[in-house]
């Protein structure tokens, strides 16, 4: 079944979206638009009524009947006389068969294909096994010879880790929980670019944060990284006035822009009390 989005929760996210001039119904779409692209309205989530959503923002049903159907224009919605409106990607092709050449890259997946001396590695863990068959098999923190060979890893460039300093989840997503809930406390202000991951800003927003953005740049930018001149000047000023207990940044390979920040950016920027990454 898919997820309905109510009135009074899509006025959360959407924020302060009259700011600036123009016409209302097309500032209502362009703020519902970046929602959707961004993430923090999912594909498939039905949007409220377009009665409900002009009730719950004081608006006349006018002007959000003309902000669904400049959605409905640019294929971020679609909607049926009956069933309402459900959020789009523009483009999204139906599924298919993958094409049988390999010269593609496939854009609905945000993992590559396996490495190809991935069977080798399964044979070797294969013959590891009954080593670790005496126990349950599980580890709250992590195997320890894993956590050993991350260690020497981090050590190996430059940041002198032991084990002990190691704690292995089981994927980013966990450990972005996992941090969020430690670090936040509820009504504590984290910082996040936008857009940005949006399971991240999930997790925080579970965790009770009250979270301060930081636009990423839009632009091209070439061998400087994605931070235009004012990017990193936003979040020093966005951390000064906020005063973020974390910050969640992506310096490399920015998601969902891919985008990566050039050094010369990264260094200029102080740091909120924790801040952290995924690598």
């Amino acid at each position: 079944m898919d997820a309905t989005l109510s009135a009074r929760a899509l006025d959360t996210l959407i924020g302060d979206w009259r700011s600036g001039g123009g016409s209302a119904y097309r500032a209502l779409a362009e703020r519902i638009r970046l929602l959707i692209l961004d993430g923090r309205i999912p594909v498939d989530t039905r949007l409220p009524a377009e009665r409900d959503l002009a009730e719950r923002l004081g608006l006349s049903r006018t002007t959000v009947t003309a902000a669904y159907r400049e959605l409905r224009e640019h294929r971020l919605l679609h909607s049926v006389r009956g069933s309402g409106s459900v959020a789009r990607l523009p483009g999204a092709p139906a599924i298919l068969p993958a094409p049988p050449a390999a010269d593609y890259l496939d854009f609905s997946k945000a993992a590559l294909p396996a490495l190809p001396w991935l069977p080798e590695v399964a044979r070797a863990a294969v013959d590891d096994l009954p080593a670790h068959l005496g126990d349950s098999g599980f580890d709250p923190i992590g195997l320890p010879d894993l956590r050993a060979a991350i260690a020497d890893r981090y050590t190996a460039r430059g940041l002198p880790t032991s084990p002990e300093q190691i704690m292995v989840t089981l994927g980013a997503q966990h450990a972005i929980s996992l941090l969020s809930r430690a670090l936040v406390g509820r009504g504590d202000r984290a910082l996040i670019e936008a857009p940005t991951y949006p399971h991240a800003y999930e997790a925080l927003r579970a965790a009770g944060a009250r979270l301060v953005t930081v636009a990423t740049s839009s632009h091209d930018a070439g061998a400087d990284g994605f931070g235009a001149a004012d990017e990193a000047s936003d979040l020093v000023r966005a951390i000064g006035h906020a005063n973020p207990v974390a910050a969640y940044l992506m310096p490399d390979f920015q998601n969902p822009t891919g985008r990566s920040s050039a050094p010369t950016r990264a260094s200029g920027c102080s740091t909120p009390q924790r801040a952290w990454a995924p690598s």
